[in-house]
């Protein structure tokens, strides 16, 4: 069983490490261990020691419940960003946990992305300055950590969390294969949750006006790309409008040697999981939702003219 545990180890390292780095050199430095040391571990010798397994786990994304096993019994481990003190750094941390996933897939030709979603994916929409705002806007006040500001133009963005909008904007455009699912009230609650904000005055009205300009050149923008079907050059896009309604986002990524599935909860936090059970289940669960589904980029061009339509109308009520 040692040997076991060890063997899943290195495997995962391995998977992880560019096909040019040495694996001795790539431990000795992470660990901060002397060469010797690195290669008792690797023979066997000396066990890796828990705080070891966890520094690397941190380092490259393993999934620690599979490197001791328990992806072998009927229980499966999930990870979910814990809140820190500080809600703003909360905020960030999530976030950045996103975008080192998406760093780490993006580069990769058999990179997929499945998202099966009932609200408006923040991906889409992280660069735009006033839809961003709000969206931090709804998480401080669900916490009641800060006073909210009634103008979403006097809320100072920290800095780096301007940066990590940007970047995950990015980031998501380069992976090679991009799937959206869509629930047809997409926009809805969204829209909703704007004009409840509004009447408790916690945003002015000129703030619902350049949220709603946003959301126009938002829909003007999927509109393109799914005539396109691309975010640019071998970066496929597509995008789904399902016929039945979902209870939660779901989303689901896969590269060669690695998968990861997420489940949306608490507003922008998601529990996600690498047990090779999970991923399998999640997989199967999205492509049958697609068989539900109709594919509105580069066909389906009535209905994709007709949920346009409904959503911009939608926006038009603000």
């Amino acid at each position: 069983m040692e040997n076991y545990f060890l063997d899943e180890l290195i495997t995962m390292v391995k998977k992880r490490l560019p096909k040019e780095q040495n694996l001795a050199n790539y431990l000795t430095d992470t660990l901060c261990l002397g060469k010797e040391a690195i290669y008792r571990r690797l023979r066997g010798e000396v066990a890796f020691t828990i705080s070891e397994v966890a520094l690397l786990s941190t380092k490259l994304g393993l999934s620690i419940d599979q490197i001791i096993g328990n992806h072998f019994s009927n229980r499966v481990t999930f990870d979910l960003n814990m809140h820190s003190s500080n809600v703003l750094d909360s905020y960030y941390e999530i976030l950045y946990r996103y975008l080192q996933i998406f760093n780490y897939v993006k580069g990769d030709n058999t990179t997929e992305v499945y998202t099966v979603s009932n609200v408006l994916p923040f991906t889409l929409y992280s660069s735009y300055e006033y839809l961003s705002k709000f969206r931090l806007c709804r998480w401080i006040y669900q916490y009641g950590q800060m006073k909210i500001p009634n103008s979403l133009s006097e809320m100072q963005m920290d800095d780096r969390v301007v940066q990590v909008h940007k970047q995950l904007t990015e980031s998501v455009k380069q992976c090679r294969k991009t799937f959206f699912i869509w629930d047809t009230h997409i926009l809805l609650s969204f829209v909703e949750e704007v004009k409840y904000f509004a009447s408790l005055n916690l945003i002015s009205r000129d703030d619902v006006l350049h949220m709603k300009e946003e959301l126009r050149q938002l829909l003007s923008s999927i509109e393109a790309l799914s005539i396109k079907g691309e975010f640019g050059e071998n970066r496929e896009v597509y995008f789904y409008l399902s016929n039945i309604h979902f209870e939660a986002t779901y989303s689901y990524i896969e590269k060669q040697d690695f998968r990861i599935s997420m489940i949306r909860v608490y507003s922008i936090n998601s529990m996600d999981s690498q047990s090779s059970n999970i991923c399998q289940m999640q997989h199967d669960w999205i492509q049958s939702l697609k068989r539900h589904s109709i594919l509105i980029s580069g066909s389906g061009e009535a209905q994709r003219i007709s949920f346009l339509e409904k959503q911009y109308a939608i926006v038009d009520t603000l």
